[in-house]
């Protein structure tokens, strides 16, 4: 009997996804657990894959077959401050067991009540959880205060029930370990339970990257891509820019892929920063190919445990060296071909300049992106360990 990996996620609701019930396909394909199952099945074709979502915005299951992968999205509840909680997933799930023995069983999430209400029957299956930089409750409870603390003081208890059913828990952060609950059983520390598509993500040519978007040839770029908010600390990058346009002509700041609501918008137009908005992802490549570093600082409390980051790795399969925090995420071996670790400001800025004097030079970075983050890389390691798995259950 072929082994079958069932995926667990969610639909988010938000005006910015196609993931709406009248998108047809994309109602399915939207979202992370979505992606990983198709993924997953394109390199690794001898397993069945299913992907499960719960949704609140419909009254009954809904299932189609694409690429091979058999969606199923229930019907939820949601509860804005935990998550989506499903009745018809959990029937379908006890019904599913008994039929389908050789299942392994991935949730996306372990900060969500999804995972606290399937957790209690998954006990005795496999069960496979994936941290996406959610931290514990017990990591709340030290860092909260007032109301806040007390709602992840109830939920201890909770979690500490429901990591007893996680046969394998892949967190993107190895400071994570000792926030885990003491009754967790030991993670395995992957980095890479997330992939780039390589086939996707190119590389081009920085001059010619650099013409396409207009910019000055001359100049040394930085790049940045995301929301200009706190959680990834793009003000830091702000005042290095301030303070090293007081030092040097050669060097401009690019901000890409926030909104105009941005907390951070004014100051960044007020230190003179390249800025482009909204950006196709099917465009962010040629930002990433023409930058010369690609900067992600390092992440606020609320998102202590974020991992490496999508962005920074595919800059690293542009070929773009990378500077930040995040960067401690990188595989340790070949971390020192592909960027420089710094979280500080003052070592932030070091950084930079080391980099645009000379002083450290960065060849072909993509091979490492691809060793460490393809998706076909990713799945063949990953699914070792379903295999693994499904053999201690027989």
């Amino acid at each position: 009997m072929a082994l079958t990996i069932v995926i667990i996620d969610r639909n988010i609701i938000d005006s910015r996804y196609a993931n709406n019930p009248e998108d047809g396909k994309g109602f399915y394909t939207y979202g992370f657990g979505s992606l990983y199952a198709r993924q997953l099945k394109k390199h690794q074709p001898e397993i069945n894959v299913e992907c499960w979502k719960a949704d609140p915005r419909i009254k009954s299951l809904q299932a189609e077959k694409i690429q091979d992968v058999f969606y199923r999205i229930f019907p939820s509840i949601e509860f804005k401050k935990i998550g989506q909680y499903s009745a018809s997933m959990i029937r379908f799930l006890k019904a599913w067991k008994k039929q389908n023995p050789e299942t392994v069983y991935f949730l996306n999430s372990f900060n969500h009540l999804l995972f606290y209400s399937l957790a209690p029957h998954l006990k005795k299956v496999p069960l496979v959880v994936q941290n996406h930089g959610e931290s514990t409750a017990k990591y709340k409870v030290a860092t909260k205060k007032g109301i806040k603390k007390l709602s992840w003081i109830i939920r201890m208890p909770i979690e500490k029930r429901c990591f007893k059913s996680i046969d394998l828990l892949f967190i993107l952060d190895e400071r994570l370990h000792k926030w885990l609950p003491q009754n967790a059983k030991q993670p395995v520390i992957i980095q890479s339970t997330v992939g780039v598509d390589d086939s996707v993500v190119i590389s081009l040519d920085k001059k010619v990257s650099k013409s396409i978007l207009g910019l000055d040839q001359s100049k040394k770029h930085l790049l940045y891509i995301g929301r200009l908010n706190y959680t990834k600390r793009p003000d830091i990058l702000i005042d290095i820019y301030n303070e090293l346009k007081l030092e040097r002509s050669d060097v401009d700041l690019i901000l890409a892929g926030h909104e105009t609501s941005d907390p951070l918008v004014q100051r960044a137009k007020d230190s003179g920063a390249l800025m482009f908005g909204p950006i196709m992802h099917t465009e962010i490549y040629l930002y990433l190919s023409a930058a010369d570093i690609y900067l992600l600082p390092d992440y606020t409390d609320n998102h202590t445990f974020g991992g490496i980051g999508l962005l920074p790795v595919e800059a690293i399969m542009c070929n773009t060296p990378v500077v930040g925090g995040s960067l401690r995420n990188f595989p340790k071996n070949d971390r020192h071909f592909v960027g420089i670790y710094a979280s500080k400001q003052d070592d932030i800025k070091d950084a930079i300049k080391s980099i645009l004097d000379g002083k450290m030079k960065f060849g072909e970075t993509r091979q490492y992106a691809i060793r460490h983050y393809s998706w076909e890389n990713v799945c063949a390691r990953v699914v070792k360990h379903f295999y693994h798995l499904a053999s201690c259950y027989r």
